[in-house]
């Protein structure tokens, strides 16, 4: 009769847990369906590199929806932004590996990245230079 009990605790207890994870996720952050694309229509990734100073670094909140982020100065002046996921190599000039939070402001770096269809420049490895 224990083992009952305890079976029916469990599968309950589980069974909450699943339908409470479904409740947090609010209406207006639901995940939208993306459009279809045929794998013919995709373009070749190329791999490119920037040499910049460093504008800004945002450091990513998944409980709030925010992506890391460094945004970098070419010596144009030209802006460009790239998301840093997690596991994105970050080295310093010794090739020490460093967090994307040790990265300051006019810092120079070299990032390696990834431009996505949709305009989004996704950084493969950043190296610190200076």
């Amino acid at each position: 009769m224990k083992k009952i009990i305890f079976s029916l605790f469990a599968f309950l207890f589980v069974s909450s847990l699943c339908f409470a994870q479904q409740a947090q996720v609010p209406v207006s952050q639901a995940p939208v369906s993306q459009p279809t694309v045929s794998q013919t229509a995709q373009a070749p990734v190329e791999n490119k590199a920037l040499t910049g100073k460093v504008d800004s670094v945002t450091i990513g909140d998944a409980t709030k929806g925010i992506k890391s982020e460094i945004v970098v100065v070419d010596d144009k002046g030209q802006k460009l932004s790239f998301v840093v996921k997690s596991g994105t190599p970050i080295t310093d000039k010794d090739a020490k590996t460093v967090a994307l939070s040790d990265i300051k402001k006019d810092n120079k770096v070299t990032v390696a990245y990834t431009t996505s269809e949709m305009g989004t420049h996704e950084a493969q490895s950043i190296k610190l230079v200076e």
